[in-house]
């Protein structure tokens, strides 16, 4: 049964209602503020910078208006009355502030493009030396107004030159930006789709920036795992977080990296919530093509997370609750050159078991010995407890000790644990079954910009995973070790040089050593199977980016090649990405590219921990289990101009040396081994129309994707991830602090196989087995679900915002299928007969986020 949450619905209103009536009650108590805390307040509520000398704004006190002043324009007027300074409207984000009494002198200010921060001690010489100067602590310089059209050039060491005239400056100080000379040729935003946030690059990736991020329907935080998946062609096919199939691809097929470490683990309760942390990750690249040539490891996609990475120069802080963990961030400056970033989130269910803990819980439990279907004893009776609890905690050091040189130090940990005690109600015995899931990872890496058009980076880092599991027969005295460890440790050299103002070299090394250890125990009867791989691989890669003089022409390609010294095998992996502007607004994209992976999970159904967890890292043997490769091309077309945006790409996938004890076989070929390919062909397609405050997209996605297998009879069926249908139908809308979102979604059912109609059973030498169809014969029912989110930002203070999340995931509570398979039973008297198992969605299941930001 679904858990009863009626009940719980007056629990949220009166605290909605409580903290509406007390973040007024708090924001009454203020009269009267400084000038530079209502400056923050406004960048907060109305997405500006404002640029300034910090001396001369500090102690400055201003009365708060009277009135609520809804746009940033009325603000300015009211600030402009109210204090001695001119407030510049540079563009939409920037605004520069100025002393009245400077008016005899022209004023800019040099900011990077990038941070947003102003650069001091930028040298500013005019071109006839009528002049030199540079900048102040807050960016700022100042030249008389006789030099009025005199031009004039900016160098700062790690910028490319800017060259402007002092026509372009007025007494409000205009803002120049200063781009970093070695990443001039980065990729481009083509334009901001679907919500704030999600960007679409030159190079055919998709980055996902969570600072200031709009809102997705369904979404309770900024995971970007789940953010990631309402973009076409990323889906998660068994409904959760953390598993995400990219374009037919299997989860462990996607190379998951964290401040550029590899993750081997990516979610909590067992994929129905994100491993990694809203509050640490603050920007995501993902790659479903055309990967960049320093990236490995992943035949299908590439999601690479960052942490904040410039230093803070003031403190931010944050703690909060949602109705399944708890959580807490800090961000605080060390000294002018350092800082550190702490962040972590512990489950809540020891304290108070939500509904939606409770929801999530028949979810992954509804098919494994916790609520076993097949359990050969159900005569007997037994009572189960279930103890569950997770968290992670991460913190990262910042520290520029030279203007060229910049040190980061990361460190990141995840733990699930599960206690599962059955309890023999005739005799009050107890066994208790654990589960241990964790990962612990760390780095260290040296940035530096040896001049204005070479620089370097070196990481050094280690990454280990345990999944450590006991499980306890009540019946017998049989206790079942499972282990399995992935130790990952290894050195990154990146090398960037601008060969001339449009062409960048990129260049590399990466060594890595893998270790992979699988242990089973069993003591009755005796049996113990331990098996330890290891990898040591060297790669080199170098490509070209360049981009043409008008900014229309923009083209990566490079190589990468792999020495698996184990093998003594060579494999070289070309990649390429062009995007071609023409007309007006249109462009063209094509994208291509060869990948290898040397690890990948097996899928052990025969000797899982309680039905719950089957996943088992092992690495390429050459033998048993070869290097995966894939190759992938695709062409699309792009239309953005005036806020609509359109893409249509086709693609075509193929992923060969593919091992069948990997894929999740529930039919005829569950304990088979074969080795094959899997080949996906299709087409995306996005529409989406945005304005100031509305955003509404369409997407539809359709692929085939089929096996094929020599040794299997017969060779050629439709992949277990085989979704032909996709679509999404979405919109947002934002009111000053207010942001709500409204989304459809619908795919086409994964094929499943069914047995022999009279003739389900076989049985030879006394073992009875499941005669099938021919293998994924049949397609389950198609999925739908419909997901509301909204967001609320009420301002307790000057310096301290609330912020309220509600999400409701299928609120018209679908009964979506999302797994078929058929198990033998017996009954009392022996009997033999054919179980069909159903694996059910989530029904409706909501959510509630309290954050306070100070």
């Amino acid at each position: 049964m679904k858990p009863n949450i009626a009940s719980s619905y007056r629990v949220f209103v009166f605290f909605l209602v409580f903290c509406v009536f007390g973040a007024k009650a708090i924001a009454q108590e203020t009269e009267a503020t400084t000038l530079l805390t209502y400056l923050e307040t406004l960048e907060k509520k109305h997405n500006v910078r404002f640029s300034y000398v910090r001396e001369e704004i500090e102690g400055i006190t201003l009365k708060k208006p009277t009135e609520n002043l809804a746009s940033i324009e009325s603000e300015l007027l009211y600030l402009r009355e109210n204090t001695p300074f001119h407030y510049n409207r540079i563009n939409e984000r920037y605004i520069t502030i100025t002393k009245k009494e400077n008016t005899g002198l022209l004023c800019g200010r040099i900011i990077d493009f990038e941070t947003q921060l102003p650069l001091v001690g930028a040298t500013v010489i005019s071109n006839d030396n009528s002049f030199k100067t540079i900048t102040n602590a807050e960016g700022f310089f100042y030249v008389p107004l006789q030099n009025k059209n005199t031009a004039f050039t900016v160098t700062f060491v790690g910028y490319s030159p800017l060259t402007s005239s002092t026509a372009t400056l007025s007494t409000d100080c205009v803002a120049l930006l200063m781009l970093p000379s070695v990443s001039t040729l980065e990729p481009v935003v083509i334009q901001n789709i679907f919500t704030k946030g999600i960007d679409k690059n030159t190079d055919g990736s998709i980055l996902l920036s969570t600072a200031h991020f709009g809102l997705l329907p369904g979404q309770i935080e900024n995971d970007v795992l789940q953010i990631a998946q309402a973009l076409p062609g990323v889906e998660s096919v068994d409904e959760t977080i953390s598993n995400i199939n990219i374009r037919g691809g299997m989860h462990d097929e996607n190379l998951l990296l964290w401040d550029d470490i590899k993750m081997y683990q990516s979610g909590h309760f067992f994929g129905l919530i994100s491993a990694f942390n809203p509050d640490l990750t603050k920007r995501v690249t993902l790659y479903k093509n055309g990967t960049n040539i320093r990236y490995g490891e992943g035949v299908s996609g590439v999601l690479d997370m960052r942490s904040k990475n410039t230093v803070s120069s003031k403190t931010e802080a944050g703690i909060g609750f949602n109705l399944i963990n708890g959580s807490g961030f800090l961000d605080i400056p060390i000294s002018e050159k350092a800082s550190l970033q702490v962040a972590g989130r512990k489950s809540i269910n020891e304290v108070w078991e939500s509904p939606i803990y409770k929801n999530y819980t028949q979810r992954i439990f509804q098919d494994s010995e916790i609520n076993n279907a097949e359990s050969t004893q159900n005569n007997i009776g037994i009572s189960t407890d279930e103890d569950f609890s997770f968290y992670d905690f991460g913190t990262k050091l910042l520290w520029n000790f030279s203007e060229k040189d910049k040190i980061r130090f990361n460190f990141l940990t995840i733990d699930n644990s599960l206690d599962f005690t059955e309890t023999l109600a005739i005799n009050s015995q107890s066994k208790t079954s654990k589960l241990d899931q964790r990962s612990l990872l760390g780095g260290v890496s040296w940035n530096r910009s040896w001049n204005d058009k070479f620089e370097t980076t070196i990481l050094g880092y280690g990454t280990y995973y345990l999944l450590d599991a006991i499980n306890r027969d009540i019946f017998t005295t049989q206790e079942q070790i499972q282990r399995n460890e992935v130790l990952e440790t290894g050195v990154k050299l990146d090398a960037n040089m601008l060969l001339s103002e449009n062409l960048k070299l990129q260049t590399g090394y990466h060594f890595s050593e893998v270790g992979i250890a699988n242990t089973q125990d069993v003591n009755l009867p005796r049996f113990r199977n331990y098996e330890k791989d290891v990898l040591r691989t060297h790669t080199l890669f170098a490509g070209i980016n360049y981009h043409s003089k008008n900014g229309k022409t923009f083209v990566i390609a490079g190589l990468r090649g792999n020495y698996f010294d184990k093998f003594e095998e060579i494999l070289i992996e070309p990649r390429f990405s062009l995007h071609q502007k023409f007309l007006n607004g249109f462009a063209v994209e094509v994208l291509g590219e060869f990948k290898s992976q040397s690890a990948t999970q097996r899928v052990d159904f025969e000797s899982d921990f309680l039905g719950i967890e089957k996943r088992r890292w092992i690495l390429a043997d050459e033998e048993n289990t070869p290097i995966l490769k894939s190759k992938q091309a695709s062409a699309g077309l792009v239309y953005s101009r005036n806020g609509l945006f359109l893409n249509a790409e086709g693609f075509y996938k193929v992923v060969e040396d593919i091992n069948s004890a990997n894929q999740g076989f529930q039919n005829q070929f569950r304990f088979t081994k074969a080795i094959g390919n899997y080949t996906v062909k299709g087409a995306e397609f996005i529409i989406n129309k945005k304005s100031k405050t509305f955003s509404a997209w369409a997407s539809y996605v359709f692929s085939k994707n089929d096996y094929e297998f020599e040794t299997l009879v017969p060779p050629t069926f439709p992949n277990n991830l085989d979704m032909q249908h996709a679509a999404t139908l979405a919109g947002s809308y934002s009111w000053n602090a207010l942001k709500i979102a409204l989304g459809l979604n619908w795919h086409s059912g994964k094929p499943y196989t069914t047995p022999l109609k009279d003739a389900e059973t076989t049985t030879d030498g006394g073992l009875t087995t499941i005669q099938y169809n021919p293998p994924n014969n049949e397609r389950l029912p198609d999925y739908f679900r419909t997901d509301f989110s909204a967001e609320y930002l009420w301002k307790l203070s000057p310096t301290i915002d609330a912020k309220i999340n509600i999400a409701l995931l299928n609120i018209l509570n679908a009964e979506n299928t999302v797994n078929i398979r058929y198990a033998i039973i017996r009954d009392e008297n022996n009997e033999v007969s054919v179980n069909k198992v159903e694996e059910i969605s989530l029904g409706i299941t909501p959510n509630f986020s309290f954050q306070v930001l100070f």
